[in-house]
């Protein structure tokens, strides 16, 4: 079961959870990590986006376990996740989303696969719909394109069609364990003295493309990055930017917000060669 009194130099996994607007689905992720009863000391650190919200007045009167973290205004996904990764103690850190239930022996078996590994950075477990079907949760480096092909018309076109599945890894056994270029954000389990040496979330990007950033850099320092389906958990994805067709998109704040990120992203790489390649196979022997 949780224990919440491990002296704090002694807490094996530090979940980091960012609040924003789901204030009702984070009950469900917080229930699912007591019903799956680790078997290794967890704390669990909520950094508050959206204090407004009245977040904060339920975790005192039903997670009292559980350390909030209010900020007084919404500074992106990236920057919030640093104050609670700063904040936490653990021996690994599971950066982590407010929409995802946790199935038994997931933790366990992610830090037994980190123990047996000093050579992975970060992994990150095979995710779910809430309907039982795969959700794509690992990805090759992405394309210019990319973006627009996943939020237009233009994904639905033979080439856009085939530039996602190729970026989504749909020609890889997902029931196998792989070595990938990065890892949905939603959920990655990464070794802390991986992070003290390669740093943080790039806090230039406010939401979208800093799990590809960071994982880019632990592919950089020698950390391997590995989608370990082994671990299961179920997300209840929603792609805000996505919502709607071409004209909702010119108006959808979270789509222009991918945008920036992305041409962040692909101006910060530019004309650098996927640092994954350098001698090394897809799928680990």
């Amino acid at each position: 079961m949780l224990d919440y009194n491990k002296q704090k130099s002694n807490i094996d996994l530090s979940i980091i959870i960012v609040h924003t607007y789901e204030k009702h689905l984070i009950r469900q992720t917080l229930n699912s990590i007591s019903r799956s009863a680790p078997r290794i000391s967890v704390e669990i650190i909520v950094v508050d986006n959206n204090p407004k919200a009245g977040f904060g007045e339920l975790v005192k009167a039903e997670y009292p376990h559980v350390c909030h973290v209010p900020l007084e205004r919404n500074v992106g996904f990236g920057s919030a996740m640093n104050i609670g990764i700063k904040a936490s103690h653990g021996r690994y850190v599971l950066i982590f989303n407010p929409d995802i239930v946790v199935l038994p022996d997931s933790l366990e078996t992610l830090a037994s696969f980190m123990d047996e590994n000093p050579d992975v950075g970060m992994c990150g477990p095979q995710l779910s719909n809430p309907d039982g079907s795969l959700q794509y949760s690992c990805y090759r480096c992405p394309t210019l394109l990319i973006p627009a092909y996943r939020r237009t018309f233009l994904g639905k076109l033979s080439f856009g069609k085939q530039a996602v599945e190729q970026y989504l890894m749909m020609d890889e056994d997902h029931h196998e364990e792989m070595e990938v270029d990065s890892l949905i954000g939603a959920a990655i389990f990464a070794r802390r003295d991986a992070l003290n040496e390669v740093g943080l979330f790039d806090e230039r990007f406010f939401m979208y493309y800093e799990d590809n950033d960071l994982c880019r850099r632990f592919w950089e320092n020698g950390h391997k990055v590995v989608y370990y389906p082994q671990a299961k958990m179920i997300h209840y994805h929603r792609r805000a930017s996505a919502d709607g067709g071409l004209l909702s998109q010119l108006f959808n704040r979270f789509a222009w917000i991918q945008i920036a990120s992305a041409i962040k992203f692909f101006y910060k790489y530019r004309g650098q060669e996927n640092p994954r390649l350098g001698g090394q196979n897809e799928k680990r022997n």
